[in-house]
């Protein structure tokens, strides 16, 4: 029966290395500076934007139109004369008043749309201070994690220490992402309100405002 023989050196076992979240390089010797180090949004000031480009309401107003032409027939004792005098045309005009209910009514839709905005502007304000923090902690921990993994590499520490980065690193991008959805969410929102015409400048005005423009 022959016998199989095997040649030691040709056989090379790899160890398993854990990747990191994003599988992209990092060099965790240089940390990336602060994020998004932009200057704070000024809500009033968005606020006042986005109230200037409101559709024109219209007044509603229905106008009836009533025409007539008659003849005033000569009396007995009145010499007969072809003087226009005698017809006489008239237009009558119907149109509805605004109650008080009615001008309350519009006062409360104006005041909810305004404090719909006040509210949609400052979940917007919100989440861009979310994503801020995201990105800054992304940074961190993609950093962290690198360095992780070159130390179990090295053996130094256990694969745990990695695992721990790698699952704030997942962590931070779902934060990074809710963040992200909020913002368009409320920028849609914001945008939807305005007139056709001016709801591009609008939008531009919003991007450059909370830093997506520069």
């Amino acid at each position: 029966m022959p016998i199989l023989a095997f040649s030691a050196d040709k056989i090379e076992i790899e160890p398993y290395a854990m990747p990191t979240f994003t599988g992209e390089p990092v060099n965790w010797h240089k940390i990336k500076p602060a994020i998004n180090p932009l200057k704070a949004i000024d809500g009033d000031y968005l606020f006042n934007q986005v109230n200037k480009c409101y559709p024109i309401k219209p007044w509603g107003i229905t106008v009836k139109l009533k025409g007539g032409v008659n003849y005033r027939e000569t009396v007995a004792n009145e010499i007969a004369s072809s003087d226009s005098s005698k017809y006489y045309a008239g237009i009558v005009f119907n149109m509805p008043l605004y109650s008080g209910v009615e001008i309350d009514k519009e006062a409360n839709r104006e005041y909810n749309r305004r404090l719909k905005t006040s509210d949609i502007i400052a979940k917007l304000m919100t989440s861009v201070a979310k994503k801020r923090r995201a990105e800054r902690l992304m940074g961190l921990y993609l950093s962290l994690e690198k360095r992780s993994q070159e130390r179990v590499k090295q053996g130094i520490v256990s694969v745990d220490e990695q695992i721990l980065y790698l699952e704030k690193t997942a962590q931070t991008q779902a934060d990074l992402d809710t963040a992200n959805a909020e913002i368009e969410g409320a920028r849609i929102s914001l945008v939807a309100q305005c007139r056709p015409e001016v709801s591009e400048k609008v939008d531009s005005l919003i991007r450059s405002e909370i830093g997506e423009l520069k």
